[in-house]
């Protein structure tokens, strides 16, 4: 019998089922050896030679291991094509007592009998510079960890943690924080307008932003009796759009959160489940690239399915697309160790089978891996852009030109297969509002003498970038080549599961400006008050106090470990240790030796900083806790049980807390949970608070959650469509399928609908007597009727 060892037990039966009663497949279960929990076994004074142990929780993975390996005629170790994987083929080797360079490393990167097969009759040997690789990546996981961690107990807080990928993620998140909060917008005004000729008419912009408003006023005055302008230019030119590429981890990621707000780790997931039975290729992976034999398959796909127009240019498959090479660390990775993006196992399967037990979001991200595997290898799409450049009369070209444009798709090429956000009606009718506009464009012709109807100006105000979301934080990872594929999920997980971020709601706010307009010969212009919505933003990822005091201590001390290049470039060191081109020691020395005396030296202070937990700021006193920063005030005879506690205010950091800061929180605070009355309803006062879940407000014992910017008006709306009232023995109530009633004081109430007619400013309790007992007599007959049907 020959054994054959994979990670996962999922993997099993299919696998089992490929190769036959000659086979036993098992899995490992992942990971079956570690470094022991403590630095001692990273071996900084053993010339860093590690202490590894098997894991006590796998135990019974162990002996089922060993009990299978008895009587094997070969062992085939079949664990990940990755560095992961590999270590663990190793582990294996080691439990079982094997030969690295002679026992069969059977790898394969889709689960298909041919691959599997070929993987058995074409073994490999271990590879040991991957195994470094991997062992280096948790032993510096381990050696920063179990350094800097001790050192955040003792100076910030209990039970906190540090990590070397972990920490510039949280940094990624402050300084994103900080830009937002540091932004100072700058603003300008745009001049638009409509344009006419003949029958035609249609929108342009002036080219250039003004800088103010007085220029802008002055631009209309100048042009409020000049009616017309030439076109001096109108160009007809092509465009194109090339395919996307196939999915790597981290755009799967992207693209799963931004359309279907799937998590990463969820998505992950499910890419997990996909691949164990025989969907998709391997999951862990940055290069978009496709096998030569998946391209023609694909391509195949597109010919008999769309027609030969519809295949793209071939490429060559073996050339690869390494998305990290473009990263801002300008680093060479090899992130992971997978041949090709991933991709569908068969080409002709877009949707997972309906008999099959798939989640709703388990079969989107299946689509979204074929769709986008075959728009790989589809025709580029092919249009046209008409531009009009118009001077107006009493302007110098070019200080002054005005710009409308126009594009058509000629052919659609790869978005043939897309995901459709609207109806076949609505695409229709804007393919059609499409051809009537190029119509007309292509009529605009230069030299022609036109028109403007209207014209008016509006302020532009620029705007700070947002904050980040988990689809754009991996993205962000990976371009500053922060961490590799399998860890760009847990990396988010981390920093939110440790609360050093958190996912928080930006509520919009109300922005007042002036939109000046004039018609032909018309001054002065009219004014429009124009009140817009801007900042709002949802499930963003925001630093907490407790996050920022952390990275606040820790960039103190240790700037340079946490740096984006020191980071990428360690990425690139255990590159080439994979690669054969580093000695895996001389890594973890130079590391060591980067930041030894600094931590050596305040780990000796550490029993004498515990002031540093605890700030006076003029009556209050700043302290931490397990669960980040708090703002209290003691009483003045000692009594414990008198101390106020404030709270925190949001992103800011321990020791960034300045005493005006802590002095307008308390103030916040304390109005805020008091509340300020803004109008009455019935004689009764309708209170607005801001309580720990945001803005709520109170009238007659009753709340309603509210925004920010709610008025009066809005606000007794909510509160008289949540009142009820009494008539006779009914009370009726608003819900949210419009007004019922029922009978008060009894036992067991029945509902009844009140017709939207029904005026109940004037209904009689008679009336509502004769509406209860019809609807009681409606519900009786629907009832029966349903009744009736289920004893069919």
């Amino acid at each position: 019998m020959n054994l054959v060892i994979v990670e996962s037990p999922a993997k099993c039966g299919k696998i089992q089922g490929f190769l036959g009663p000659g086979f036993k497949v098992i899995a490992s279960m992942g990971h079956i050896r570690a470094l022991k929990e403590s630095l001692d076994s990273v071996g900084i004074e053993r010339d860093f030679e590690p202490t590894f142990e098997f894991m006590k929780d796998k135990a019974s993975t162990i002996s089922s291991l060993k009990s299978a390996a008895s009587g094997a005629r070969t062992i085939y170790l079949s664990s990940d094509d990755d560095r992961e994987g590999e270590l663990i083929a190793y582990s294996v080797c080691l439990l079982l007592k094997l030969n690295p360079a002679t026992t069969p490393r059977s790898v394969f990167h889709e689960i298909t009998q041919n691959a599997v097969k070929q993987a058995i009759e074409n073994p490999r040997r271990l590879d040991m510079n991957r195994v470094h690789a991997a062992q280096v990546r948790a032993m510096l996981d381990m050696m920063i960890g179990f350094t800097m961690s001790p050192l955040l107990w003792k100076n910030v807080g209990p039970s906190l943690s540090a990590g070397r990928c972990q920490t510039a993620a949280l940094r990624l998140v402050c300084e994103r924080e900080d830009l937002i909060s540091s932004f100072e917008s700058s603003n300008s005004w745009k001049i638009a307008g409509t344009w006419t000729s003949s029958n035609s008419h249609w929108d342009a912009v002036l080219t250039d932003e003004l800088e103010d408003e007085d220029s802008a006023q002055a631009y209309l005055q100048i042009h409020h009796d000049k009616l017309y302008g030439k076109i001096v230019s109108a160009e007809t030119s092509p465009w194109s759009e090339k395919p996307p590429l196939p999915l790597i981890t981290s755009t799967l990621q992207q693209q799963a959160s931004s359309i279907f707000m799937s998590k990463p780790k969820q998505t992950m997931n499910t890419a997990q489940r996909l691949y164990e039975s025989g969907y998709i290729t391997y999951m862990r992976t940055d290069k978009a690239l496709l096998s030569e034999e998946a391209t023609l398959a694909a391509r195949d796909y597109v010919s008999s399915t769309y027609g030969q127009n519809y295949v793209g240019l071939a490429t060559n498959p073996t050339k690869q697309t390494n998305l990290k090479a473009k990263a801002k660390a300008k680093v060479e990775t090899k992130t992971q160790d997978a041949h090709e993006a991933i991709r569908p196992i068969s080409m002709t399967t877009n949707s997972l089978p309906t008999t099959e037990d798939w989640s709703a979001i388990d079969r989107k991200i299946y689509h979204l891996i074929w769709m986008r595997t075959i728009q790989s290898v589809m025709a580029s799409v092919k249009g046209e852009q008409r531009t009009l450049i118009i001077v107006a009369d009493g302007d110098n070209e070019p200080d002054f030109t005005w710009r409308s444009s126009w594009r058509r798709t000629i052919f659609d090429g790869w978005r043939k297969i897309q995901i459709k956000e609207r109806s076949e009606d609505d695409q229709e009718e804007e393919k059609q509002a499409e051809e009537k506009d190029w119509e007309m464009a292509i009529g605009l012709v230069q030299g022609m003498k036109v028109q403007w109807k209207t014209m008016h100006a509006i302020p532009h105000t620029t705007r700070a970038k947002q904050h980040f979301n988990e689809a754009n934080l991996i993205h962000e990872l990976e371009s500053q080549g922060i961490g590799r594929p399998s860890t760009f999920a847990s990396l988010v997980s981390t920093i939110l599961d440790r609360q050093y971020v958190e996912t928080k709601n930006f509520p919009s706010h109300s922005v007042t400006s002036k939109k000046l307009e004039i018609l032909p010969k018309q001054w002065p212009p009219n004014v429009e008050s124009i009140i817009k919505e801007v900042g709002g933003e949802k499930n963003r990822l925001a630093p907490s106090p407790l996050g920022k005091s952390v990275l606040q201590f820790l960039l103190t001390h240790f700037d340079d470990m946490f740096q984006y290049t020191f980071t990428s470039q360690m990425e690139s060191r255990l590159d080439k240790i994979a690669e054969g081109q580093e000695a895996w020691k001389t890594v973890l020395k130079d590391t060591w030796n980067t930041y030894k005396d600094r931590y050596l030296d305040l780990y000796k202070q550490a029993g004498t900083v515990a002031s540093e937990r605890r700030r006076i700021l003029g009556d209050y006193i700043a302290v931490i806790g397990k669960k980040g920063p708090l703002l209290l005030k003691e009483s003045e005879d000692g009594d414990k049980d008198k101390t106020i506690f404030y709270g925190w205010p949001d992103s800011v950091g321990f020791q960034e807390l300045t005493l005006e800061q802590a002095i307008t929180f308390v103030e916040l605070s304390a109005k805020g949970s008091q509340g300020d009355v803004i109008g009455t309803l019935e004689d009764k006062p309708i209170i607005k608070k801001n309580g720990k879940f945001g803005w709520y407000a109170m009238w007659n014992g009753k709340t309603v959650s509210c925004k920010d910017e709610d008025t009066l008006e809005i606000l007794t709306e909510k509160f008289s469509n949540q009142s009820s009232r009494s008539i006779g023995v009914f009370e009726i109530r608003n819900g949210p399928y419009g007004l019922y009633m029922f009978k008060k004081n009894v036992t067991k109430r029945s509902f009844v609908s009140i017709p939207s007619s029904v005026n109940l400013d004037s209904v009689t309790e008679a009336e509502l007597v004769t509406i209860f007992q019809n609807g009681l007599k409606q519900k009786a007959k629907a009832s029966g009727f349903r009744g009736g049907r289920r004893g069919k």
